[in-house]
């Protein structure tokens, strides 16, 4: 008898031990659950965030704003066909010399372009490229 109940008193306190285990580790589970629910909420906004920055940014740099900024703050305007450099030989000697259009005798071509020569007429093989 003394048996049987040592046997009922020992399953009962297993029981009771795997029940407060499992109620430990469900409140956990739901600690690390609400934990990720915030974690999820800070990483929305922050790409909300960075959303806004990037429009932010996009409209600061506007080509448009840019020079308006420019014109109206800086009073800064496109330079005159006037005050263009016509004669590179009056250039400071520390700037570096581009060669004239007219220095080039000839047109370098692409190396891509393969001059292709051949002794058959069109008329002879039948006027097929």
């Amino acid at each position: 008898m003394k048996v049987f109940i040592l046997k009922y008193v020992v399953v009962f306190i297993l029981v009771i031990l795997s029940g407060a285990m499992l109620m430990d580790v469900s409140h956990r589970v739901q600690r690390a659950e609400r934990q990720i629910a915030r974690t999820d909420r800070a990483i929305a906004q922050e790409q909300e965030n960075i959303r806004v920055l990037k429009a932010e940014w996009a409209y600061l740099n506007s080509p448009d704003r840019l020079e308006r900024l420019a014109v109206e703050g800086l009073d800064l305007s496109a330079p005159q066909t006037s005050a263009l450099i016509s004669n590179p030989d009056i250039l400071p000697d520390t700037l570096p010399r581009i060669p004239s259009p007219k220095a080039q005798s000839q047109p370098t071509l692409s190396p891509l372009y393969i001059e292709t020569s051949t002794s058959q007429s069109p008329s002879t093989n039948g006027g097929a490229r």
